[in-house]
């Protein structure tokens, strides 16, 4: 199983933070990037490889690459999107798609959330686990969505 992060978009709401930033390289509170701590949860259920999406600022995550493998002790793969600012995360998803073959698990580069996460999502893999939702939380109206069937 591998490792994939989605971290190509311009993140516009958060201007002027990203204005020559990706959302994935800002800072947390304890100084770490939200791309430093999807790596360490990454990390922590024994995923080495990562491929992660780029495409607005892809040059400052590019430029971190030595020492981001050197610190968690991953290899990362980087995979240019050349539509990051006007096409959506599926786009993303499909240029990566030769990772898939190996499983993978997804994370998105501007999302925080604790290891227990992975933790979870590692532990209810299987070859009949195609996708998890959380249907308990409320949803924005930008946020990406699922429609389930009356079977779930």
């Amino acid at each position: 199983m591998i490792g994939l992060v989605l971290a190509a978009g311009p993140g516009r709401r958060l201007h002027p933070l990203t204005e020559a930033l990706p959302k994935t390289l800002l800072p947390l509170s304890d100084g770490r990037t939200i791309l430093d701590l999807a790596l360490e949860n990454l990390r922590s259920v024994d995923i080495a490889e990562v491929v992660v999406v780029t495409g607005f600022a892809a040059n400052r995550i590019a430029e971190r690459v030595p020492d981001l493998e050197h610190r968690y002790g991953v290899r990362l793969e980087l995979v240019f999107n050349e539509h990051a600012e006007e096409w959506n995360n599926a786009y993303s998803l499909w240029l990566a798609r030769d990772a898939f073959r190996e499983g993978v698990l997804l994370v998105n580069g501007d999302t925080v959330h604790p290891r227990s996460v992975e933790d979870m999502l590692v532990a209810l893999r299987g070859p009949d686990v195609v996708l998890a939702v959380d249907r308990g939380k409320p949803l924005g109206e930008e946020e990406m969505k699922v429609l389930l069937s009356e079977e779930g």
